[in-house]
């Protein structure tokens, strides 16, 4: 018996107990605050993103947690002289779980990894598309080479430009003046200093509760955020408001931080960012008030940004209307939704990279298990020279050695498959694009992969290195 027992543990080891109860008090502890935190994400929305992927991670370590209480639960079984060829594999992993353990958390963690960037995938909805949505509920979107001066939601403004028809009646545009700078969207890699200034009616917004922002400083949470256009707290101070991702990715800065401008009159100009808009139209752009924008750059007259409103069904009318009877500025009107979807596909091409990359490097990495297979024989020998002895074929070995392996690598996959499903759930219900092609196929290539590797490396275990091995002994 003590003989036997000596088998199961690499040369010049020591034997180390592991507690089966402090493992399974873990496990009950974290599965208990994954379950809490995952009801809680359905209940308080406002933190969901934090509560979802808190829960997946506590997930990820109960799985992780389950596997390792499955062996070392062994070390305290029956009499090791009555233990089949299953379980005399388990005990030997109940004196080493990390050996089971460790391949476990490197394949689990890799999915999971692939699984929340591809999770940030945007795809344009329904409710983008609405008034809280990234086109703030407006049908175009419209530029101009050259700044149209007149007004044209006034009479004269209408029958200048022959837009006073009645199938027009109900279009409604919202002209914003513009000062150039260097494009802070996504569509610019670089950093940017000075984005371009947008100068808006806040009071349209307020009144049509367009758009949603992701971060504000409001001293009053019930007033909306479009209000701090209109308060200047000091002489050459304003406020601005940014969409979320040029604050974060293009300018590199954060609500409450200070941009500074040169004003016409050559004095500096203090913006501070009092806002960030989510994902919408405005990418790009810092917007202040129309008032301030022409109290301290008087030269810019006109505008040369528009929104257009009106009914859903005369949208190809508008668009056409205008591009052809503005033609002489300029003028190019597009859907909102497109433009909206424009910086997506940016943002999803940089994602796809990332996550076809994680996937490959998955795949690649899974032949590791391999070598983990040899290195575990090579430690063993004296082991299995010793089930050999006993009746013991080097075919049942190897069956014995593989199935090990492929519960490590199923385990993985599931681990990090099952959490990683549960750390991105809000993601997939606001609206982004999971990649479910890319992770069934991942899945997929690292099981088949895996398998291939394991069988080729467990063929290389050959009879003749046991019987040698058990002659030394």
């Amino acid at each position: 018996g003590n003989f036997l027992k000596q088998m199961t543990l690499p040369e010049g080891g020591k034997l180390k107990k592991h507690s089966p109860g402090k493992n399974l008090i873990a496990f009950s502890v974290v599965l208990i605050c994954a379950i809490s935190l995952f009801i809680s994400g359905f209940t308080v929305t406002d933190y969901e993103t934090i509560l979802f992927f808190t829960s997946g991670i506590f997930l990820f370590t109960a799985f992780i947690l389950l596997a390792r209480y499955f062996y070392i639960r062994e070390s305290s079984g029956s009499d090791i002289e009555t233990l089949s060829g299953k379980s005399f594999q388990r005990k030997y992993y109940s004196f080493h779980p990390s050996h089971i353990v460790t391949p476990v958390v490197f394949i689990a963690a890799g999915i999971f990894a692939v699984m929340i960037t591809g999770a940030n995938k945007l795809i344009l909805t329904d409710k983008m598309l609405d008034r809280p949505g990234g086109t703030g509920g407006y049908l175009l979107w419209a530029e101009s080479a050259v700044p149209v001066k007149e007004d044209l939601m006034s009479e004269s403004g209408r029958m200048e430009y022959d837009l006073d028809e009645e199938e027009l009646k109900d279009m409604f545009i919202v002209q914003c003046s513009r000062v150039p700078g260097d494009d802070a969207s996504c569509l610019n890699l670089n950093y940017v200093a000075s984005p371009p200034l947008l100068g808006v009616d806040p009071e349209e917004f307020i009144k049509k509760k367009a758009f949603s922002f992701a971060s504000d400083i409001r001293l009053q949470k019930e007033s909306s955020p479009w209000e701090l256009l209109g308060n200047n707290p000091d002489s050459n101070t304003v406020y601005g408001i940014a969409d979320q991702t040029v604050l974060q990715w293009g300018l590199q800065i954060s609500i409450g931080d200070t941009l500074v401008f040169r004003a016409e009159n050559g004095q500096p100009l203090n913006i501070i960012i009092g806002a960030g808009l989510k994902s919408s139209v405005f990418q790009g752009y810092l917007l202040i008030s129309e008032e301030n924008l022409s109290l301290y750059f008087p030269s810019v007259e006109g505008s040369s940004v528009f929104l257009v409103d009106g009914r859903h069904e005369s949208a190809g009318l508008y668009r056409n209307t205008l591009n052809e009877r503005l033609s002489g500025y300029g003028f190019s009107a597009t859907d909102a939704g497109e433009k909206l979807a424009s910086f997506f596909r940016v943002t999803n091409t940089y994602l796809n990279v990332f996550a076809v990359f994680g996937a490959f490097g998955m795949i690649l990495g899974i032949t590791g298990l391999g070598f983990v297979l040899l290195r575990n024989y090579n430690i063993r020998k004296r082991e299995f020279a010793f089930l050999s002895a006993t009746g013991f074929t080097i075919r049942s070995i190897r069956k014995l050695i593989l199935r090990d392996q492929l519960i490590i690598l199923v385990w993985g996959v599931i681990s990090g498959a099952v959490s990683g499903i549960t750390a991105t759930i809000p993601s997939v219900r606001s609206g982004n694009e999971m990649p479910w092609c890319l992770v069934i196929i991942m899945i997929l290539l690292i099981i088949i992969t895996g398998t291939a590797v394991l069988y080729i490396s467990v063929r290389r275990i050959k009879s003749s290195e046991l019987i040698f091995r058990l002659r030394k002994e």
